[in-house]
């Protein structure tokens, strides 16, 4: 074997469990950079020789951190003992590869969307397939990108929000005044504006071929009063090309499903106390229990 197991499309590569999207070559980790232990105990973990987990390895820099930590070592070993057991994901009927398997892990396109589950109307597991929302590349003037400053130098969503404190798949998203945001391991151009009670966020990534996509991610949100919660439920999800990316097409059969997110509540960094609140609730189904009453009723 002289590297991953990928698609036929080129977009996903097999992790031993299922598809991820593929990495792209400017995140593949030079060989001598990568502890060679490490990958002799992998192999013998999985019980495969350990040149084949070599030769793989440098592909599974999934945080794009430049290294290659245990849990990605052993994917990568997984991917050489396990073979391909279900299909690859529709490419064109989700618009592109997702994190995991979707759209090129929003992390969240910048709704948080680690830690929490996209249920669709028959069954389709969003953190599974861990969509990657991807988006298109948004060019302004120096004088626009002054504007968009003072304009959401004064909205509350401004800020660092988290999600699932506490929790192996805590993550957090920040939105910046000049209407940039990061979150959790998305990558690419990300954009956000707010109009009325929509969120809108807008992410660039560039696919594995060199070219660019865009997603916009439509929800609507609500703030409490104090401006420590923040509730948001995606409503719509569109590429450049206008396809409905919340569209699921069964490679197999066909079939189209309709996801469903759940409502998201995601904190503000600051106040520890209601992260501390969320911590100690976070297994037993109902976040932030002391702000339920202030849930708006969309919020399923």
């Amino acid at each position: 074997m002289s590297g991953p197991i990928y698609s036929d499309d080129g977009y996903w590569m097999w992790n031993g469990t299922e598809w991820i999207p593929a990495t792209q070559p400017q995140n593949v980790v030079p060989t001598e950079q990568i502890d060679q232990t490490a990958i002799a105990n992998a192999a013998t973990q999985v019980g495969v020789p350990a040149q084949q987990v070599a030769a793989v390895a440098p592909h599974f820099d999934l945080n794009q951190d430049g290294q290659i930590d245990q849990n990605e070592m052993m994917q990568a070993a997984q991917s050489v003992s396990n073979p391909v057991n279900v299909p690859t994901p529709n490419q064109a009927s989700m618009g592109m590869p997702a994190h995991g398997g979707a759209v090129p892990h929003i992390g969240g396109g910048g709704i948080p969307t680690q830690g929490f589950v996209a249920t669709p109307k028959k069954v389709f597991d969003w953190k599974d397939k861990k969509v990657l929302l991807i988006g298109g590349i948004i060019t302004v003037t120096v004088a626009i990108g002054v504007l968009v400053f003072f304009l959401l130098s004064g909205n509350p969503i401004v800020g660092t929000w988290v999600n699932n404190y506490g929790s192996p798949d805590e993550a957090t998203t920040t939105y910046n005044k000049d209407g940039t945001f990061q979150s959790g391991d998305t990558t690419g151009a990300l954009t956000w504006e707010t109009d009325g009670d929509k969120l809108i966020q807008i992410v660039t990534s560039t696919l594995p071929d060199g070219n660019k996509t865009t997603v916009t991610q439509t929800a609507q949100y609500e703030l409490t009063n104090d401006n420590n919660v923040l509730w948001i439920n995606i409503i719509s999800m569109v590429d450049q090309d206008g396809n409905n990316m919340m569209i699921f097409v069964n490679p197999l059969t066909g079939d189209e499903t309709e996801l469903e997110f759940p409502c998201v509540t995601v904190l503000r960094d600051s106040a520890q106390d209601l992260l501390n609140e969320q911590a100690d609730w976070l297994n037993l189904g109902e976040p932030v229990p002391s702000y339920q009453s202030s849930k708006p009723s969309w919020c399923n």
